[in-house]
């Protein structure tokens, strides 16, 4: 049985005339009767009353009719399924993005312009910092992620920029920092530093030193943070001052100010990255979208 025979059979079911049918068909009618025919001993039974007038459904060909229309509704919901996401227009896409930027608007704001286009594509944010990001994307575990600090090098990946991220210190709101009118890393000398972990996010890391490097700086680190939402908490609970991406102020504690201070001018870009042989169409999209919205 091919479809073709359950396009033949409506026809014929709904113009009850062989003869009508095949003009509707654009085939000749005996060739059209032979496919009916052929579909009727497949079956085993007949499916029409054959008469002088044109041809009636039988029992079974009632039957049969209304189970022909659901087979060929369904396929060409299958067809328009497959269309759409070939299309990048339904699906579902894994995305990481590190809890940094979470609250970003640069991150936010091309989310929503997507979701706004393809409001099939069903899309969820996975927390991740970058290195487990990236862990995750080569191995499929992830279509792809808003990171920061890969290596350009690495060929199983592409990205795009999405922002820049600058540097500011976060102090205690309550505290003798806060009341400075320009603060500068030379006044935090003999103060408490909250510092992130090496091993973490080892790139973040030797920015930072470098960063402080270049102004002769060497901080006095006491306390060591694992992310920067740990570092703002221990920041807010006046344990020292941190420098923190001021990407920090979408996401900060009430307790903590966060300052612009002169001899911080270094930044870094974060990326959308994806697996350079992902040829997901709903990740095509996503990217263009990205791209459309740092291009404004």
């Amino acid at each position: 049985m091919e479809l073709r025979h359950l396009r033949y059979f409506l026809a014929v079911a709904e113009h009850g005339s062989v003869a009508e049918a095949a003009r509707h068909l654009h085939i000749v009618q005996p060739a059209l009767s032979r496919q009916i025919k052929d579909l009727e001993d497949e079956l085993g039974t007949e499916l029409f009353n054959r008469g002088a007038r044109g041809v009636e459904l039988t029992t079974v060909g009632k039957h049969f009719v209304s189970d022909v229309k659901t087979i060929l509704a369904d396929l060409q919901m299958a067809r328009e399924r497959v269309l759409r996401i070939a299309n990048g227009q339904l699906g579902a896409l894994r995305i990481g993005v590190t809890p940094n930027y979470s609250w970003h608007p640069g991150i936010l704001r091309p989310l929503h312009a997507f979701k706004a286009s393809y409001p099939d594509v069903s899309v969820m944010l996975e927390p991740a910092l970058s290195a487990k990001q990236l862990d995750k994307i080569a191995d499929g575990g992830l279509d792809g992620g808003f990171v920061a600090w890969r290596d350009r090098q690495d060929p199983r990946f592409s990205g795009c920029r999405v922002l820049d991220c600058k540097l500011v210190l976060a102090v205690p709101r309550h505290s003798k920092l806060a009341d400075k009118a320009a603060l500068t890393l030379v006044d935090l000398k003999d103060e408490p530093c909250i510092w992130f972990a090496r091993e973490i996010a080892p790139a973040f890391y030797d920015f930072l030193i470098h960063q402080c490097q270049l102004v002769g700086f060497s901080p006095r680190l006491v306390q060591i943070g694992g992310d920067v939402a740990t570092i703002l908490g221990l920041v807010a609970a006046g344990m020292g001052y941190s420098i923190v991406p001021d990407a920090a102020q979408y996401s900060c504690p009430e307790e903590v100010l966060l300052l612009e201070a002169p001899d911080l001018r270094g930044a870094y870009e974060v990326e959308f990255v994806w697996r350079l042989d992902d040829t997901n169409p709903g990740l095509c999209q996503l990217v263009r979208t990205i791209r459309d919205s740092s291009a404004r």
